[in-house]
């Protein structure tokens, strides 16, 4: 557990626009020049989906506190903000862990799209946590006071139609107040807050 410990930790990996790929305390950190693929502790997308993936994994599976639902959710936001260049959606291939600027010309680092964007938000942030049973299993790590609403729609899990909805008043959606699961149109979740729940298919 001690990398989970130095992970939220601005001198070790907690970088102002992302997780660094090295320790910031490390003597050689960012020593070794720039722009060839350098692991010397740039922020790296494709490094920070994996390590937000087992960070989901660690909130949902495992007590501890080391991390929390916040600090997935801050990262998280620094990863999208960080898939950005000049203003525009980009992703390439490394960043300067201060300032965002992309360290790979446009030749070598762009479209260097293989991170994990998509499960980060569906499986991590809104909670839809796959299963091979016919329970489906939803643990948002969206922390509270943080989004009145959201809805992931038209899911297809085990050939079944998923939706999930929070809504903290139950008028943005008109289904209902609070955290909801429904199967091809079918609630089988309903809670007044956004926790683990399980349902079955």
């Amino acid at each position: 557990m001690l990398p989970w410990k130095k992970l939220m930790n601005p001198e070790h990996f907690n970088a102002p626009v992302g997780i660094t790929t090295a320790d910031r305390s490390h003597p050689q950190f960012r020593s070794h020049g720039c722009c060839k693929c350098e692991w010397d502790g740039a922020v790296w997308p494709f490094a920070s989906a994996q390590t937000l993936t087992s960070m989901a994994n660690l909130l949902n599976n495992y007590r501890q506190t080391y991390v929390s639902k916040e600090d997935y959710f801050d990262q998280l936001k620094k990863y999208a903000v960080s898939q950005h260049k000049n203003g525009k959606p980009y992703i390439g291939e490394y960043i300067d862990e201060k300032t965002g600027e992309w360290l790979t010309d446009d030749k070598r680092g762009r479209y260097y799209n293989h991170s994990t964007f998509n499960d980060l938000v569906i499986t991590g942030l809104l909670g839809l946590r796959p299963r091979a049973d016919n329970i489906i299993e939803i643990n948002p790590l969206l922390p509270a006071k943080k989004w009145d609403w959201f809805c992931l729609d038209n899911v297809m899990y085990h050939g079944k139609i998923i939706t999930v909805i929070w809504d903290k008043t139950g008028k943005k959606y008109n289904r209902g107040k609070g955290l909801s699961v429904w199967v091809d149109g079918r609630k089988v979740i309903s809670k007044k807050i956004i926790s683990n729940a399980k349902g079955y298919l």
